[in-house]
């Protein structure tokens, strides 16, 4: 009996272990004959993860890899060499010069949603405008054709001023990218996705050459298309995350786009695929250790049935699995963050043993690695920080904040006081000489704006007034001078402020005044911006808004700030947040901090869920600023709601993942009461239904004798 094209792997295995097994287990584990053939994984960090797999089951031998690649990344040059349609596909247009363009765009709506006349305004509705149009190309929805059926009169009239102001991607935006000869990256994807499974279709790989695809939970329809034909070539196969076989049909065939299983559910419908059509991998790899105890994922998938099965919860079932499992509900985000880093610190005492948090809040993941480091270890951080936050960025930012607020004391002694500020002194005499017109000129009334003001300011104030501060280990220089350097560096910035100014000359003048300001009296200011991950990432960044800038009108410099924050949003790095000031240390190869998608078909010895709280995990269902729900489902745009669906799924994947998990509630988020996770609630009224509840995690006990001398009660 041949094995099944399409199968599932059970909870409790370790998915990309039991995928490399059974890859070589079929070619009876010849080492040359593995590297025949080619497996599809759902994104990069699972493909490397996978490389890590057949690393371990090879056990120091030597062998061919096969071929391992996520969809987004398949070669197009394979389909260049066989004559397809790849090579008439105009090029994608790049992403700041498409903003650039659609902020321009936006401008000249004039008032078709709102009163928007800058820039730093227009760039985050151009940014929504590209998002709508990547997700209505992910969905293959021509919105051409579809937004004038939107609305109709029983819509509220703002939504038809919306659709008409929508004509932007409807009829000045596709003008624009035929005119330039490119396309938008998201819909040239789609087309090479389509042009691979036309590929394979014409042209079946040879005999021998094996076509796994695996770990989809969830399929746009060119995937799908893509998977439809793996599972039609001879040695094709689809290889799936776990699918809940216990669900009762009917309640499957109707789950809401919110449950773990809703996207799987889709995706096998479209493929024509039933559940009793899957084999199922339940057996261990030699030498691998179950990912989960037996029971979590029964214990999960009843408490987050859908609300019409909910009566299943009054059958009688056995005692929960709650082995491995614990909560830990901190007071607030900084004591969550200290106990997480407690309960990985502690987990990496035992040999061998990996540990990671798993979160999408980038905010709780800083503040861990920082905790970390309190024991010299530093966790690598996959999922990087936003670029927009790094210090390069921050500091461009005082320093247009300086230059528009009229170096007003607050703005200006921000800037002066950032680590990488130097105005061509040592950081310390810099900073020493900031503390001293702080002293001298700064407090008080405000002084006039600009660098004569602080002048004026100078020439009233006595040399009492600031004079113990001259014998500073770091000697300030003389005020005067200082002011001297500080009008030299700002200059490019200062002559742009009294009216609108091209918006690449406002770019290019803040880009000249930082280097000029990050200079010291030993290094130039360009090596210091711009060095490491961070400034390379932004360097480039600004090198492409220099080029794709030019488009967009003049501006005054008070736009500036906020066009950069703007087009920062959504930029991450992977930067090296944790080796700030620690430039000799490594990252611990068994301490992790990964993202939602990171996570995705990893295991560890124990996993840590944070951030389990509304809004961040699972993250806030908003249809966006362009069509309501009930305009959506009319274009048939995916709903909101379908986001919770795949929050939830990597719960549930990332809760069996590991023996030991612990789930963290914080009691408060930037200053306000949170409301634990809907998966939380229910796991808790599950649980309190048959006399039990999740075990407190002792962190917090930990943290509390963390700091306590010896003997103290």
């Amino acid at each position: 009996m041949s094995a099944p094209a399409i199968v599932t792997v059970a909870h409790h295995v370790p998915f990309l272990d039991q995928l490399a097994a059974r890859w070589m287990a079929e070619v009876d584990d010849d080492p040359q004959r593995t590297g025949a053939g080619l497996i599809l994984l759902p994104s990069r960090r699972a493909a490397r993860a996978l490389t890590e797999a057949f690393l371990r089951r090879a056990d120091g031998r030597a062998l061919l890899l096969p071929r391992i690649a996520p969809i987004a990344a398949l070669d197009e040059a394979a389909l260049a060499l066989s004559g397809e349609a790849a090579l008439e596909l105009p090029p994608a247009v790049e992403s700041v010069r498409r903003l650039a363009t659609l902020t321009l765009l936006v401008l000249q709506a004039g008032e078709a949603f709102g009163d928007v006349r800058t820039v730093d305004q227009a760039w985050p509705l151009a940014r929504a405008l590209a998002d709508l149009m990547d997700e209505a190309e992910w969905a293959e929805c021509d919105l051409r054709e579809r937004l004038p059926e939107a609305a109709d009169g029983d819509f509220a009239q703002h939504w038809h001023l919306t659709l008409k102001f929508l004509s932007i991607v409807t009829s000045a935006w596709p003008a624009w990218l035929e005119e330039q000869g490119v396309m938008n990256p998201v819909a040239r994807q789609v087309a090479l996705l389509h042009a691979q499974a036309a590929h394979w279709r014409e042209n079946p790989l040879p005999a021998g050459q094996r076509l796994w695809a695996a770990g989809f939970a969830d399929a746009v329809p060119s995937t799908i298309a893509v998977l439809r034909t793996v599972l039609d070539m001879p040695d094709g196969r689809l290889v799936l995350p776990p699918v809940d076989l216990g669900m009762e049909e009917e309640t499957w065939q109707a789950l809401p786009p919110g449950h773990p299983q809703a996207g799987t559910a889709r995706m096998l419908h479209d493929l024509g695929v039933t559940r009793d059509m899957l084999g199922v991998w339940d057996e261990l790899p030699p030498g691998c250790a179950a990912a989960a105890p037996a029971g979590r994922a029964a214990l999960l998938s009843a408490a987050l049935l859908p609300a019409p099965a909910l009566g299943r919860w009054l059958d009688p079932a056995p005692a929960p699995a709650l082995e491995g499992l614990s909560v830990l509900h901190a007071a607030d985000q900084q004591e969550e963050a200290a106990a997480i880093a407690l309960i990985l610190r502690h987990a990496i005492e035992r040999r061998g043993h990996v540990a990671a948090l798993v979160t999408p809040d980038r905010a709780l993941a800083g503040r861990v690695a920082t905790e970390l480091a309190r024991w010299g270890v530093v966790a690598d951080d996959s999922a990087g920080e936003g670029l927009a936050t790094t210090p390069q960025a921050t500091f461009l930012r005082l320093i247009a904040q300086a230059v528009d607020g009229g170096l007003s004391p607050v703005a200006l002694l921000s800037m002066l006081k950032h680590p990488l500020a130097a105005c061509g002194l040592s950081p310390g005499n810099c900073r020493a000489s900031a503390r001293l017109l702080e002293r001298a000129v700064l407090r008080g009334p405000a002084p006039p704006p600009g660098i004569a003001g602080l002048r004026a300011a100078l020439s009233r104030a006595t040399a009492d007034e600031y004079g113990a501060l001259a014998d500073a280990p770091d000697a300030p220089q003389e005020l005067s001078a200082f002011l001297d350097r500080l009008e030299a560096a700002l200059a490019p910035l200062l002559s742009l402020a009294s009216g609108p100014a091209e918006v690449v000359d406002l770019l290019s003048a803040l880009v000249e005044v930082g280097q000029a300001l990050a200079t010291t009296d030993d290094a130039d200011g360009a090596s210091r911006l711009w060095s490491g991950e961070e400034g390379n990432a932004l360097g480039q960044h600004l090198a492409e808004m220099l080029t794709w800038c030019d488009v967009l009108p003049a501006q005054r410099i008070g736009a500036l700030d906020g066009l950069v924050a703007s087009s920062l949003a959504g930029v991450s790095v992977h930067g090296r947040r944790a080796l700030r000031g620690r430039e000799q240390a490594a990252a611990h190869p068994r301490v992790f901090i990964w993202g939602l998608l990171e996570a995705r078909l990893q295991t560890a010895g124990t996993l840590v869920l944070g951030g389990l709280v509304e809004t961040v995990w699972p993250p806030a269902t908003d249809p966006g600023p362009w069509m309501s729900r009930p305009m959506r489902a009319r274009i048939c745009l995916p709903s909101p709601e379908c986001a919770i669906g795949q929050a939830a799924h990597d719960f549930i994947a990332c809760a069996c993942a590991a023996p030991r998990v612990v789930l963290s509630v914080p009691g408060r988020r930037q200053g306000a009461p949170t409301v634990a996770a809907r998966w939380m609630v229910r796991l808790d009224a599950y649980l309190s239904g048959r006399g039990a509840s999740l075990p407190a995690h002792p962190a917090l006990s930990w943290l509390e004798q963390l700091d306590r001398p010896p003997g103290a009660r």
